[in-house]
């Protein structure tokens, strides 16, 4: 007997509270528009994890046809890579005016970083989910694509100077969509 509806409910109810929070951090920085500058860099990185949030929702559907049981720590661990993408969008914007008194530039640099930091841990672990779960091959689109999406979010995460991370952030959304294309093609 297959447990994918229970895998599937608690994925998706940690999924809809990641996109839920994802849209209140943008209705956050809507309201608060006219005191605090907007920047762009956390809204396209909040626009990478809310196709991913859709990618991801849309691939669980797939695992009954991967795999139809689960173990109780395979569980586990995709309730781990489903956390940390909710990690990603709750730390990428902020959720309260006070949050962002000094410009949404200002909250990214100090805080909203760190979603990004989360979103490498989701893909590294998205990346382990793939070999050694669903056995996928290393040597593959989607393996070098990730690898480069990984180093990309911790390259973005780690820089200091805006035009740094403002140049690695333009040059990861052309991956981030050859990435879904690849994933939604297999």
């Amino acid at each position: 007997m297959s447990n994918f509806p229970v895998i599937a409910t608690v994925l998706s109810m940690v999924l809809g509270l990641s996109v839920t929070r994802l849209l209140l951090g943008l209705v956050t920085i809507f309201r608060i528009r006219r005191t605090s500058p907007v920047d762009w860099v956390p809204l396209v990185w909040a626009l990478v994890l809310f196709v991913t949030q859709l990618e991801y929702w849309w691939s669980i559907n797939q695992l009954p046809t991967i795999k139809p049981t689960y173990s109780f720590p395979e569980f586990a661990f995709l309730i781990l890579l489903t956390l940390m993408l909710f990690l990603s969008t709750a730390l990428l914007l902020p959720s309260r005016g006070e949050d962002e008194q000094q410009g949404l530039r200002s909250y990214f640099e100090k805080d909203g970083r760190f979603g990004v930091l989360a979103f490498a841990a989701f893909l590294t672990l998205g990346f382990v989910v793939n070999l050694f779960f669903f056995n996928s091959p290393i040597a593959s689109e989607w393996a070098y694509s990730d690898v480069v999406m990984i180093v990309g979010s911790l390259a973005t995460f780690a820089a200091r100077s805006r035009r740094v991370y403002a140049a690695l952030t333009l040059l990861y959304l052309p991956f981030a969509m050859f990435d879904t294309a690849v994933s939604l093609a297999s």
